[in-house]
């Protein structure tokens, strides 16, 4: 897994081989926590047509719809920790 790019304290864009994902940092009332969407194809299109404008603006639209239209979409399991592994290696190393 490899960040491609990232917004301080907003989300992390990632890649594993030919799939692409947001990790997002969502609220709800006073209850922070994170999402990670795996791009789908208009997704990943959008993303090569307009570059960090249309991740920004997606990272909006997860944001205020997080729990009701990107729920079902939020990736558990391996991918998750690959993930959180190389964001956390992406932060310790840009802390140095």
């Amino acid at each position: 897994m490899e960040i491609i790019d990232f917004e301080s304290k907003s989300w992390f864009f990632l890649s594993n081989n030919k799939d692409y994902y947001i990790d997002v940092n969502c609220s709800y009332s006073y209850v922070g926590f994170n999402m990670l969407i795996q791009l789908n194809t208009s997704e990943l299109t959008e993303y090569q047509n307009c570059g960090r404008d249309y991740l920004n603006s997606l990272v909006k639209n997860i944001q205020q719809y997080a729990l009701s239209q990107y729920n079902d979409r939020n990736v558990k399991g391996d991918v998750e920790r690959l993930a959180n592994e190389a964001i956390i290696k992406f932060l310790e190393e840009s802390s140095k």
